[in-house]
């Protein structure tokens, strides 16, 4: 019954979880639900790792049959077989009943037994819900086992199930235990259930992981057999085999009997997600992982997605999906995690973290403290309440921050006006000059804002250059004027306020008008008055003023003009120059708006002007003190006709006399030379520097130095005594020198100079320098000749010489300084790279003409190769241009090899290019590689020897070997031109078939006659039988007719290498006289010039060399002839007696070739031998050596003959430059002289 129960708990657990599989994550309504992956038995094809399997190495093991004394059948377990062998991938592999596999261990005769275990470990690869775990095995199931899993793959094992006989001895727990509620469910429980020895084969184990589990009807809310039945890793422990007892008697056959052996090893569950997801796939590395849904990730979907931590991570029920929910951070952010305590408080754990724009609080729900929220309440901003001038560092909700006393600014940030020195008490008020000040101040220093002529702290005094501090100037204070002579001035005393007022109802006065310079003088009444005034704007634009208004009204500066007016109609159109002043030649103007004044209308308004710079012009003020000082023209009101009413114009002044102090009024403190209230007058003993400017000229002390004591008051020009002259007599008199600011007497004196020259003084050195020399000279007394220049004009001793120029060959740049010697005339600065004297030859490097009239004929670059000159020198003969040549280097500038000769890029001369007299065309060879040119058919880099398949080495090239290509076996021939045969085949050419052999054209190859041909060869040999036995006799009877052609074309070469030998013997008187002549030639060029010694020693080496070669040519060609001869004559000799020989058989043979039939074939054999022994020793003999021996002899003579040949033109070229040198020396020369006597 228990049974049953256990069966259906299962079985209702399984349906349930299969349902689940079916459902998707989400129900037709899209509401997340719970799902689940698909139940399977997820060790299929898994590997199983097992610490023990029989087959390595091969056993022997025994099916158990349970009876005494039937014979076992007995097995082998290979490894190696795949027929007989039981590896651990059969435990998981497809069950199949009519073809069982099994895992199987070693035998307990092998020592497997208790206390040695086994385990077999499965790796899942992921966790996964475990409904049950099965073993079948093959043999009877062991007495004690266990199951063991892993929760995680890093994590402990822990006991699963127990099962065994002996519960209690073997693993310390009672047999069929079970759980009760409230106790352990994560307990694993033993039983002796499935320990019994019965079945011997195909007994199972069942091990549901929810069995006697109390909790297991309320599986979704026990996390305590939800984590029970999680594993990641399934281990099974064999730890003791079930036996009949008869292994005691260590019964081999027996023992091998016991073993363990699984069919079959199952685990039934699920992919573990939680039940988040439906599915478990392979991520990108290949490993089983759940594809997780409800906002869920992991490998199980055990934890929430970022974003997702609203509620806390739960696993999926039949009831609720516990899907993650998002967090709610208002679109500030996109991150959050849980927050326990947050859940606890609300119900929504998400605590949203890093909140975009300035926002904070669980949800960003609220700014961040010390920041408000702006008019869109989309994001928060900054308070940047100053932390200074701030209450507090949080705003209101307008951003605006709680200030301290006399701070102000929406952040507290500046002190408000009238304030300074933000401090943590806020800002002091300011202590300034209101004179001098504009009752501000500095925020930061306190400093007060001073008018533009004030400065101090407190703006309380006038800046250097400025007096009288004043309130009502919007400046401050007044400029210093001065005429500009200082800057120091302060207010003058016993001056007072004076007004100048205009009387246009009573009084004379008189009017200028702007337009003429006529005026109307008289008497004028109101009315006139008023009329004059409107005449005047309609007739001649511009009211005029009396003249007391003009003048120097210097004291008026910085005062006001003051008038009043209006107009009858308000459509007056005013003018830009309403008041125009005119002085000095200076004119401002200003509208009638100016400086702040209204615009006229129907009502009398009064006018204010202030007589200052600013608003009238010009931009400096001691322009416009000067326009006052002599002011000339004053005009008003420049309107356009109509009627306007001018009153009351009064000019604010001042004069001496008691009164209310005019404080404006300036006294200047003036500097040396200077002096006057305004510092306009010049002290005595000075002058105006510029009396064009008048007062406002700089006054200088009068300067005659010591020749004068009047000085004249404007110019300061002095009256000059003492031979001096200039407007402060700084100078002397024409004819006269010296220092005349000494201020002595004596000063001036009479220039040294001759021919009544006018002389100077130099300033540094104060030496006299006379300044109009005659032509051609010059010194401080024309003393030296000029330059381009040479002699000795004033020569102390001996003739004087009269200064000449210079000739240079026209080989100097004219507008240089230097170009000679001003003593000798030599020529210091040649161009056109000459050199010389005279600058009338080339200079080293170069060569040419240096008197050539066209600079491009005169001198050249040598422009030596330095490749083929001695030691890379770069001069040459300055006359002809020649280079030093390295040996066998030719041309000019060394720039080639000589005939015959190559490789010049050496540096190191070039080399004899050895081509091969024979083979080479003409002995010369590419001057890079060294490649003589050859004959036709002649190889080789010195041509010395014959191109494949040509033969006969001469003076014409080389032959075609020409060989049969049927016949012979390589297209190459031997030296004599032939070839070499196949079998069959003979002729020079292997054209032709062998005695006894024909030629058919259907079968390639001579092919052998029938043997009845051979019978005539045997007669042949038998007639030879007769010849005498002595080895030497048979050769010469046995020559073959080919050995005379041989012997006929040894002769012809002997003839030609001995008359090549005499050709030589008859070219040496030749070469000898020659060498003698070159020489005596040398002889005479070096006794001609001395320069040129080194050449002609050189040549002379040359020579002697030649003549010793020469001499050991001679003895070289009668050592050659002599053993040539004496090689002839032992050559020569055996051929002689082979001739003989061949003579004397030729009747014998005739004779027995009649009687062929009676030849003895032995006799003929034997003939045979001896030919052949014969021409083996002729071909061993020293014949051929000596000839080649002879054609090198030949050889070597000819090319020593070329190589006197080349010397003898090199001799010959050293004998012409050595005349061109001559002829190039100047006429009457002592070198040409020398050459003109030796030759």
């Amino acid at each position: 019954m228990p049974t049953l129960i256990r069966a259906a708990v299962a079985c209702g657990w399984l349906l349930l979880a299969v349902r689940a599989a079916m459902d998707e994550c989400s129900d037709e309504r899209r509401r997340p639900q719970r799902c689940m992956p698909e139940f399977v038995n997820a060790a299929f094809n898994v590997t199983v790792a097992a610490t023990n399997t029989c087959g390595s190495p091969p056993e022997e093991y025994c099916v158990q049959t349970g009876a005494t004394g039937v014979t076992k059948s007995c097995h082998i377990c290979d490894s190696r077989d795949p027929r007989n062998h039981h590896s651990a991938a059969y435990l998981t592999d497809y069950n199949n009943q009519q073809d069982t596999t099994w895992w199987q261990s070693q035998t307990m005769l092998s020592g497997i037994q208790y206390p040695n275990s086994i385990n077999l470990t499965l790796h899942l690869g992921k966790a996964f819900d475990i409904t049950y775990v099965r073993l079948k095995f093959h043999t009877s199931r062991p007495e004690s086992f266990a199951i063991y899993k892993r929760t995680s793959e890093d994590g402990p094992w822990l006991p699963y199930q127990y099962y065994s006989g002996s519960c209690e001895k073997t693993y310390q727990k009672p047999n069929r235990g079970f759980i009760r509620t409230g106790e352990d469910e994560q307990q694993a429980l033993c039983t002796d259930e499935f320990s019994d020895i019965s079945p011997l084969t195909g007994g199972n184990v069942a091990f549901s992981t929810l069995e006697g589990r109390p909790s297991a009807y309320n599986f979704d809310h026990s996390p305590v057999l939800q984590d029970w039945v999680t594993a990641t890793d399934i281990r099974v422990t064999l730890n003791r085999l079930n036996t009949f007892g008869d292994e005691v008697f260590n019964d081999p056959k027996v023992l091998k009997s016991y073993y363990y052996a699984i069919s079959d090893f199952a685990v039934g569950g699920r992919c573990k997600c939680n039940g988040h997801a439906s599915e478990c796939v392979k991520n990108a590395g290949g490993r089983l992982v759940c594809n997780c849904k409800h906002n869920t990730e992991g490998d199980d979907c055990n934890v929430c997605k970022p974003f997702y931590n609203d509620r806390p991570w739960r696993r999926a029920t039949a009831d609720n999906a516990n899907e993650c929910l998002p967090c709610n951070c208002n679109g500030k952010s996109s991150e959050c995690e849980f927050d326990a305590e947050l859940y606890r408080a609300t119900g929504h754990g998400g605590h949203c973290r890093n909140c975009a724009d300035n926002t904070d609080g669980p949800n960003c729900e609220r700014c961040l403290d010390n920041y408000y929220r702006d008019q869109s309440g989309s994001r928060c901003l900054p308070c940047a309440c100053s932390t200074v001038g701030s209450e507090s560092p949080q705003c209101d909700n307008r951003g605006m921050c709680a200030c301290k006393p006399g701070v102000t600014g929406e952040k507290c940030d500046r002190c408000q006006p009238g304030y300074h020195s933000l401090t943590e008490a806020g800002c002091r008020p300011c202590s300034c000059s209101p004179s001098g000040s504009t009752q501000e101040c500095d925020v930061t220093t306190g400093q007060c804002r001073c008018k533009d002529n004030v400065e101090g702290f407190s703006c309380d005094r006038c800046k250097l250059g400025y007096f009288n501090l004043d309130p009502a100037n919007p400046q401050g204070c007044t400029p210093c004027f001065c005429f500009q002579h200082s800057s120091v001035c302060d207010s003058a005393d016993g001056f007072s306020v004076h007004s100048i007022s205009s009387v246009f109802r009573t009084g004379n006065g008189t009017c200028r008008r702007r337009s003429g310079g006529s005026h109307l003088g008289g008497s004028l009444n109101s009315y006139l008055i008023w009329f004059l005034i409107r005449s005047l704007i309609w007739t001649h634009p511009g009211s005029c003023v009396t003249e007391k208004f003009l003048g120097n009204q210097m004291l008026s500066y910085g005062q006001n003009l003051t008038l009043s007016f209006r107009v009858d109609r308000r459509d007056t159109r005013l003018s830009a120059e309403d008041l125009v002043l005119e002085g000095a030649n200076l004119r401002v103007a200003v509208p009638l708006i100016a400086q702040g004044n209204a615009y006229p209308n129907e009502n009398m308004q009064t006018y204010v002007f202030r007589w200052v710079r600013l608003g009238f012009g010009p931009n400096f003020h001691s322009d416009f003190q000067r326009l006052l000082q002599n002011l000339t023209s004053l005009l008003l009101l420049n309107v356009s006709p109509g009627a306007g009413y001018l009153d009351d114009v009064s000019l604010v002044t001042a004069r001496r006399g008691p009164g209310v102090p005019a404080r404006w009024v300036e006294q200047c403190t003036c500097p040396q030379g200077y002096q006057g209230q305004h510092c306009e007058q010049c002290t005595v003993g000075y002058r105006r520097a510029r009396p064009e400017l008048g007062a406002f000229s700089p006054c200088e002390a009068c300067n005659c130095n010591g020749h004068s004591d009047a000085c004249d008051p404007d110019t300061g020009a002095c009256d000059c005594q003492h031979n001096t002259a200039g407007l402060s007599c700084e100078r002397c008199k024409d004819g006269f020198y010296g220092d005349a600011t000494q201020g002595t007497s004596g000063d001036c004196e009479p220039c040294p100079c001759p021919a009544g020259a006018t002389c100077a003084v130099v300033p540094k050195t104060r030496e006299v320098v006379c300044t109009n020399c005659p032509t051609g000279t010059t010194g401080k007394r024309c003393e030296l000749c000029d330059d381009g220049f040479f002699g000795e004009p004033l020569v102390q001793s001996g003739a004087a010489r009269a200064c000449r120029a210079c000739k240079c060959s026209d080989n100097i740049d004219p507008n240089a300084v230097g170009n000679c010697n001003r003593e000798t005339g030599e020529c210091l600065k040649c161009i056109y790279n000459t050199d010389g004297f005279f600058c009338d030859r080339c200079k080293k490097g170069f060569y040419g003409n240096a008197l050539a009239t066209n600079p491009t004929d005169k001198c050249k670059p040598c422009s030596c190769s330095p490749l083929g000159t001695v030691d890379r020198q770069t001069s040459c003969s300055q006359v002809t241009g020649q280079c030093q040549c390295l040996p066998n280097v030719a041309e000019r500038d060394c720039s080639a090899c000589q005939p015959g000769f190559f490789n010049l890029q050496s540096g190191n001369g070039c080399e004899r290019c050895n081509c091969n007299p024979i083979g080479s065309t003409n002995g010369q060879c590419d001057i890079s590689s060294g490649q003589c040119e050859c004959q036709p058919a002649v190889t080789g880099l010195r041509c010395e020897r014959c191109e494949v398949n040509f033969f006969g080495f001469s003076a014409s090239g080389c032959k075609p070997c020409d060989c049969d290509p049927e016949g012979s076996q390589s297209g190459q021939c031997k030296e004599d031109g032939r070839c070499e045969c196949r079998p069959g085949f003979v002729g020079a050419r292997c054209d032709m078939c062998e005695e006894n052999y024909f030629y058919n054209r259907s079968v390639p190859g001579c092919q052998q006659c029938p043997s009845c041909y051979g019978l005539v060869r045997d007669k042949v040999r038998a007639l030879s039988s007769d010849a005498p036995p002595d080895p030497r006799t048979a050769i010469h009877g046995a020559v073959c007719v080919e050995s005379i052609f041989v012997s006929a074309d040894f002769d012809r070469r002997v003839n030609d290498n001995k008359t090549a030998a005499e050709e030589a013997l008859k070219k040496i008187p030749a070469i000898n006289a020659t060498i003698m002549a070159a020489n005596e030639k040398t002889r005479q060029a070096e006794a001609a010039l001395g320069n040129a010694a080194t050449d002609a020693r050189q040549a002379k080496d040359k020579a002697e060399e030649a003549e010793r070669i020469a001499t050991n040519v001679q003895k070289v060609n009668r050592m050659g002839t002599w053993s040539l001869s004496l090689g002839l004559q032992f050559s020569v000799q055996p051929l002689i007696t082979i001739r003989l020989r061949r003579a004397q058989l030729r009747p014998r043979r005739t004779r027995r070739r009649r009687n062929i039939d009676k030849v003895d074939l032995s006799k003929l054999n034997q003939i045979d031998e001896s030919l052949k022994r014969a021409k083996g020793k002729m071909a061993d003999s020293d014949l051929d050596r000596k000839l080649v021996e002879l054609n090198d002899v030949a050889r070597t003579q000819e090319e020593m003959i070329n190589d006197y040949d080349r010397q003898i033109r090199e001799i010959r070229a050293d004998i012409t430059n050595l005349n061109d040198i001559k002829n190039t020396l100047p006429d009457g020369s002592a070198w040409r002289s020398r050459a003109e006597v030796n030759d």
